[in-house]
């Protein structure tokens, strides 16, 4: 009697691409494994990761052989990434812990829309923000919920001299 095989988990593998082409190789990739016969579970484009497309395939040379030969395909890198590693930069951070004193951020909604303004106070127990908007022709502060803003600009950090 033959033994069984073991099922084999799949695994995430990351391609170097060119920086700004991630979505781009994402949807070459994507096209070519609709087509063919790659054993490609899905295709992961994490902004904050320039230059890398994360790929869930049974193998690396599954994950290689889907994206070689695409024009902005720049190699692999070796080694399975673990769905733990993964799952952090999957998950939404608050705004509120993204945010510091000093940014210049955009406001998206509410009656100031449109408008930017310097972050002056944090009080991340009610997740507002107090914020002077740049516009105006004196110091005009607002409070205003910290997911109705994006940032524009980080402060510039302070580097302790010795």
């Amino acid at each position: 009697m033959e033994e069984p095989r073991k099922m084999r988990r799949p695994g995430f593998f990351a391609i170097r691409t060119t920086a700004g082409q991630e979505y781009n190789v994402a949807v070459m990739i994507y096209n070519r494994i609709r087509t063919g016969k790659y054993k490609v579970y899905s295709i992961v484009v994490v902004p904050e990761l320039k230059g890398l497309v994360i790929i869930e395939a049974d193998a690396q040379y599954e994950a290689q052989r889907a994206a070689y030969g695409l024009k902005h395909f720049r190699g692999m890198i070796s080694g399975k990434i673990k769905f733990e590693e993964i799952e952090k930069l999957l998950k939404p951070k608050p705004m509120i812990e993204q945010i510091s004193i000093g940014d210049l951020v955009e406001i998206i909604r509410g009656p100031f829309s449109g408008m930017r303004g310097r972050v002056v106070e944090i009080d991340k127990g009610k997740n507002e923000i107090r914020v002077e908007i740049a516009e105006a022709a004196f110091p005009l502060p607002a409070i205003i919920n910290a997911e109705d803003v994006k940032i524009v600009q980080r402060a510039k950090r302070e580097e302790a001299t010795q």
